[in-house]
């Protein structure tokens, strides 16, 4: 609907709002969105299919920048890459509403764009270090490889060492990294390339600010001096510049011009007064600081009298400097213009003016520097004598003034909102979140709330409020709108924040804040905490509904039992007849045990306790066909459903002609009468038909009776497990690198699309949806089985349906059947276990007639005799260690019941090493990660992988007690995200996946050696919750803990 100026909406979309310089943008364009009559919506939604955090669940917000909900939009663009192309970036752009819109470090056709020379900024800062400093072997850390502006700042590298005359040396550029992983990037320098800060480099340039302040916290921890060993540089002039023990050179983003001129292009546009398709490109210019060598931005005494040498230019430089606005510059000018003033006078004037440059993080330095400089140029001997030390006081003063507000203010805001966590902590039903949220955000500034929860083709209002006033809810609309018709064209101008609710791998849905204060940290805290409580609400609310469940099982199992006397009767009353006739019938003896186990087992179904053990399983030997793809069935029930089917076709209907078909929909078994006059249908309610239509049912599958057939179709499965049956798609076939055709096994199946490997993760995963995966099981190799395992962490990818042919049987899911496939390489190696591992492992690793057991003193002469692809020890001892490394690389694998801190720092001085407890043979994730290290894979670096052992030692320490994440990763000394990609590449699978499964084993000692209660139990290992307990314990061990209690 076209709005009226008063009541404009413009839409900003932003990757992040809470680090970096997005924390500045976002605020500008707030402050030119208040001082204007728009109200702004800024879309929090994520770097595009970043796995990170899972920041990809943030993207679902996205598609409510559309025109019902803004009438523009300003898209910081080249934030939004990272893990896409700069092509998918502008692919993704091209899906929203067409409306006036303005792009920031990126293009889009047919609109303006505003760019910064990140270019020249680069370059002006190398160009200082050669020139200054006489650098001469210059390292670079680079950016993200889809970043648009991050391959801008690479090729300024490039170009300004072949414009001074420097080659360029690969060994000194690091892989292109995530924009936090400047730590990361130093390791790869200095760790694994051995390269020695100030030898083999005496210049470090960073692509960020951000990138900068890890990579100089990593080196200062490796004992290197910033300065002195060697110089750093960085980019963006974000306050990450100014966190060092010295302030660091970098050079400055223009990120408020950024907004204003967004803001202001985007205004013109709206008001049809502004140029469609204007490219601004803003300067970016070098902040000389201390990390580079120099001492003053201006350079030496002699350097800045050149520069600002008379009061004139020295006025002009501290205003810009200082980024004074009209009033404070005119209050400078007339203080300088004044020198005689007493300091009754000029001392307040001082006093405010830093006290307004400190109080929007300016860098105290520059004050420090200002002062220096007058006092050359302009002082008397009476001033610096005494008011300069007055006025440096001054500056200490405000300095400590300013920091303690700040400090003050956020404790306010902490203490606020750990109320509001300690209360969203313990609510029990997602309708009390907006009374809550009403009770504590009003005063941290959050004047307007909107609770939406997402799913299927609607959106759900829960509650909030606006200025105060209550909105209750539920209230169901349209997805595309951001709130309710009636509330979406009465929200009060304002500033809005659509944050993105998530928990796992599920998006939940968002919440709309509308604020007066612009703080990204706030917003993110509370997006956190409405999450978790949503999170905490769904489970608890799973909880009652697994009673409730339960409560009609047992109502069930009570009436089965009751009435299962009165339907046995009958059958056991034929069978008592029939064996007392002189002359017994065995045949009809045998059909009516059979009716009568039939019904049993059918009752069993109803109740939920008939037995059913799922894997994956190849029908071809069962209907006698050629090859049949896979299917993920429980092979006992499917040969009983072929038994019944068979034998009622026989009993009833003369011959049986039995067919399997494999179609794009699924695995379509048919059974059918010689006799065409046969009607199937009149069987459809014999007990034994009735179970097997619950078989296949239980299977996902339909059952179908059509003239003298009874038809099955079982789906194909899925990376995620089952799969359920679907209209027919399009069917693409995975291909490897040397394919060019699909295989002849596919030929029935038609128009097969070959798609291969690299393009299945480049091109838009989109077309993909609702189609159908054709899989060469027969195929060995490890990159087959890496893309499987990237595969299943896609939150598409891995729910697309798979036809597979030639894929192992046996295992409980396709996943692990095919990444549990050994490759060509492993056929001639052997796996080696040494001392008292269960020996199952090597059957759960498909390697049970390739592995050697051996003690400690055998292993070391059988490395010599064999090619061992991967060792698993419980013996921990270092000089055992050091005796296996000389011999051997291998990857090894220590397992051991309990891990000490001081175990895990011996031995992560070794390589290729992981450390476990016995209870992870039996997961499956971690299973898979033993695979790979057999095909061929590493364990991380050391300096890396210690991370992941101090994490173990951490679990042993501390797993009977509640556990956060932070508290975790504080041990570890880094950020949660950081240690859970470490880990999860380490052991393949999560930190805290790992803690349950140990939680789970030492549950599982304690069942079976105390007569704790299955309650006390679970508080002993850390949970505080029973049901949540049961839950967890059965989706390990895949039975109650009552069970394992039975067994002792």
């Amino acid at each position: 609907m076209e709005r009226e100026r008063a009541q404009r909406r413009i839409g900003l979309i932003v990757a992040s709002m809470h680090t970096g310089s997005s924390l500045t943008l976002w605020q500008e364009v707030a402050k030119q969105a208040s001082l204007s009559d728009c109200s702004l919506f800024v879309f929090v939604g994520g770097r595009l299919e970043c796995p990170e955090g899972q920041e990809y669940l943030r993207n679902a917000i996205y598609p409510l920048a559309n025109r019902q909900n803004i009438d523009a939009v300003i898209s910081w663009a080249s934030a939004l890459g990272g893990y896409v192309s700069p092509h998918e970036v502008l692919s993704f752009l091209s899906t929203l509403d067409e409306m006036p819109t303005v792009c920031i470090g990126m293009k889009k056709s047919g609109y303006p764009s505003v760019s910064f020379d990140a270019y020249a900024g680069i370059q002006s800062l190398i160009l200082h270090c050669i020139r200054v400093h006489h650098a001469k072997r210059i390292a670079f850390i680079r950016g993200p490889q889809g970043h648009y502006s991050a391959q801008d700042r690479w090729h300024a590298y490039c170009d300004t060492l072949d414009q001074a005359g420097i080659a360029l040396d690969s060994h000194l550029v690091s892989d292109p990294m995530a924009w936090t992983e400047g730590a990361k990037a130093v390791d790869q320098l200095v760790c694994e390339r051995s390269l020695v800060p100030g030898v083999d480099f005496d210049t470090l340039v960073c692509s960020s600010d951000m990138m900068m302040f890890a990579a100089s916290k990593r080196l200062e921890a490796l004992g290197y001096t910033i300065a002195e060993d060697l110089r750093i540089v960085g980019y963006n002039d974000s306050r990450e510049s100014r966190l060092l023990r010295l302030p660091a050179t970098t050079s400055r983003m223009p990120v408020t011009e950024l907004a204003q001129v967004s803001f202001s292009l985007l205004i013109s546009l709206m008001d049809g007064t502004g140029p469609t398709n204007l490219d601004i490109m803003l300067p970016s210019h070098a902040i000389i600081r201390r990390s580079c060598g120099c001492r003053y931005s201006l350079g030496t005494v002699a350097q800045a009298r050149n520069a600002v040498g008379e009061i004139t230019r020295y006025t002009s430089w501290l205003i810009q400097a200082l980024t004074l606005n009209e009033g404070e510059a005119e209050s400078l000018r007339s203080l300088l213009s004044a020198p005689a003033l007493g300091e009754q006078h000029y001392l307040p004037i001082i006093e405010e003016l830093t006290y307004r440059y400190l109080d929007r993080d300016g860098d105290p330095d520059l004050l420090s520097e200002a002062l220096f400089f007058y006092c050359e140029f302009f002082a008397t001997p009476d001033f610096r004598s005494e008011a300069a030390q007055r006025i440096g006081e001054v500056f200490l003063r405000q300095r400590d003034l300013v920091a303690h507000e700040h400090a003050y203010e956020l404790s306010q805001q902490t203490k606020r909102l750990d109320e509001l966590k300690g209360e969203l902590l313990s609510t029990r039903s997602v309708d009390a979140i907006p009374s809550l949220l009403d009770q504590h955000l009003f005063p941290l500034g959050i004047e307007h709330n909107y609770l939406v929860l997402t799913g299927g083709e609607s959106s759900t209002f829960i509650g909030g409020y606006r200025g105060g006033e209550r909105i209750d809810g539920p209230i169901v609309f349209a997805k595309h709108l951001l709130l309710p018709q009636p509330l979406n064209q009465a929200l009060p101008r304002c500033v809005y924040v659509v944050e993105p609710l998530y928990m796992e791998n599920q998006p939940l849905g968002y919440l709309v804040l509308g604020t007066t204060g612009y703080s990204g940290s706030l917003m993110e805290e509370i997006r956190s905490a409405v999450s978790s409580a949503i999170k905490g609400a769904l489970l608890l609310d799973a909880a009652n509904r697994a009673a409730e469940e339960a409560e009609r099982a047992q109502v069930k199992r009570a009436e089965f039992f009751a009435n299962i006397s009165e339907g046995l009767k009958r059958p056991l009353e034929r069978i008592h007849a029939l064996l007392g006739e002189k002359n017994p019938g065995r045949e009809r003896v045998q059909r009516e045990v059979a009716t009568a186990s039939h019904l049993l087992e059918l009752s069993l179904s109803y109740t939920g306790d008939l037995e059913f053990e799922k894997e994956i399983c190849d029908l071809s030997p069962l209907m006698g066909s050629s090859p049949l793809p896979v299917v993920l069935v429980d092979p006992t029930r499917i040969r009983q459903v072929f038994e019944i089917v068979t034998s009622y076709i026989k009993e009833n209907g003369e011959g049986v002609d039995s067919a399997a078909h494999a179609r794009a929909r699924g695995l379509e078994l048919s059974f059918s009468s010689t006799r065409s006059s046969w009607r199937a249908d009149l069987g459809s309610q014999d007990p034994g038909l009735l179970l097997a239509q619950r078989i296949i049912i239980q299977c996902s599958g339909e059952v179908r009776f059509e003239g003298n057939a009874i038809r099955f179709t079982l789906p194909w499965p899925t990376l995620q497990g089952e799969g359920t049956l679907r209209d027919d798609g399009p069917i693409f076939y995975l291909a490897d690198g040397d394919e060019a055709e699909v295989p002849s096994l596919f030929a029935p199946f038609g128009d097969v699309t070959v798609v291969h490997v690299p393009a299945l993760k480049s091109e838009a995963l989109e077309k993909f949806k609702g189609g159908v995966f054709a899989w060469d099981g027969r195929r060995d190799s490890v990159e087959l089985t890496l893309l499987v395992h990237q595969m299943s962490r896609h939150p598409l990818l891995s729910a697309i349906p798979m036809i597979c042919i030639g894929c192992p049987e046996g295992d409980q899911s396709l996943f692990f059947a095919l990444t549990a496939a050994k490759s060509a390489a492993l056929r001639d190696e052997v796996l080696l276990i040494i001392g008292e591992v269960e020996p199952s492992i090597a059957v759960e690793l498909g390697m049970g007639e390739q592995c050697i057991h051996a003690s400690g003193d055998e292993a070391l002469a059988l490395m010599g005799e064999h090619r061992v692809s991967l060792i698993i020890s419980d013996e921990a001892d270092i000089s055992f260690i050091e005796g296996v490394r000389k011999v051997t690389g291998t990857p090894m694998v220590i397992i051991k019941e309990r891990w000490s801190r001081d175990e895990v720092e011996e031995v992560s001085r070794f390589s290729n090493l992981i450390t476990a407890h016995p209870h992870m043979a039996h997961c499956r994730p971690f299973l898979v990660r033993l695979a790979l290290l057999a095909a061929g894979q590493e364990a991380l670096p050391p300096l890396t992988g210690i991370l992941a052992k101090r994490t173990v030692a951490y679990f042993d320490e501390n797993a009977g007690k509640p556990i956060s994440r932070w508290q975790v990763a504080e041990a570890a000394h880094v950020s949660e995200d950081y240690l859970s990609r470490i880990f999860h590449k380490e052991m393949g699978l999560s930190p805290w996946e790992y803690l349950s499964h140990h939680r789970i084993a030492l549950a599982v000692t304690l069942l079976r050696q105390s007569s704790l209660s299955i309650n006390e139990v679970a508080s002993r290992v850390g949970f505080s919750d029973q049901a949540y307990f049961c839950r967890v314990f059965r989706k390990i061990r895949g039975v109650a803990p009552s069970q394992i209690r039975q067994e002792r």
